[in-house]
């Protein structure tokens, strides 16, 4: 995503981090946010619902909701320019749009915070990657890198809600892995499919040769395996059971 000038246009300027695929990777998952926290953010209030409302987990829960609402609006305009690039992200965000209203239709509450609190921990190991030194945002001062920071910095912080909810809800293991599998390839389908998406337009626009989006390719997987194993660690973890927590009080 690049600044727009004061004329409307959106100049092609480098890539803001670093690399064509790097772009792609974090444009990609800016397009499936603003329908994802919302579906976060309906999932955790009526969650909410079933707690004391004074309890300790009931406040953080606003508050939660809270932040997922900026971010929701942050990544509206994010996208926005994306689209006055000439990317196709209202087509993407319809899909994801009624996708998401489908399975909260059919789905219970508890399958639905199941599939939340997958996505919320994905996005949580994702955050911690791209924050840690040498990790996957650039070093280089931009709109974006400034917005993805403070969003991933968020996103490390408040993750814990929707596991606390899984524990007072009492959420069981089965139920939580199946969804946190499904959650983990639909995230993958989607977030590939946008990058093969922002990719493939920008080469018609010859903004960049496909062969410098394999070498970029190439990099991530050759420099970046660090964070590729961290990401890869942090995934895992979720199969591990939840401790209980006396402190999440329900009605």
């Amino acid at each position: 995503m690049n600044n727009q000038t004061h004329d409307g246009a959106v100049p092609f300027q480098p890539f803001w981090n670093d690399t064509p695929i790097k772009t792609y990777l974090f444009d990609a998952f800016s397009v499936l946010l603003p329908a994802g926290e919302q579906f976060v953010i309906s999932v955790v209030e009526s969650a909410a619902l079933q707690l004391q409302q004074r309890s300790t987990l009931a406040e953080d829960s606003r508050r939660f909701v809270a932040e997922e609402r900026a971010h929701q609006r942050a990544h509206r305009l994010y996208n926005q320019q994306l689209e006055k690039q000439g990317f196709e992200v209202s087509k993407y965000e319809i899909a994801i749009e009624k996708d998401l209203a489908s399975v909260q239709s059919k789905l219970s509450l508890k399958a639905q915070l199941a599939l939340a609190a997958a996505f919320e921990h994905v996005t949580a190991v994702i955050s911690r990657v791209a924050l840690r030194q040498g990790g996957l945002l650039s070093t280089a001062e931009s709109t974006q890198t400034r917005l993805w920071r403070w969003h991933c910095r968020e996103e490390v912080a408040h993750q814990h809600v929707t596991t606390d909810l899984l524990r007072a809800l009492g959420i069981p293991y089965r139920q939580r892995i199946f969804w946190f599998m499904a959650a983990s390839a639909l995230l993958a389908f989607d977030v590939l499919r946008h990058v093969h998406g922002f990719a493939r337009l920008d080469i018609q626009r010859r903004r960049v040769s496909a062969g410098q989006v394999r070498r970029a390719a190439g990099r991530l997987l050759l420099r970046d395996g660090m964070n590729l194993g961290l990401l890869a660690v942090g995934w895992g973890g979720y199969f591990l059971p939840l401790k209980a927590d006396a402190t999440a009080n329900c009605q």
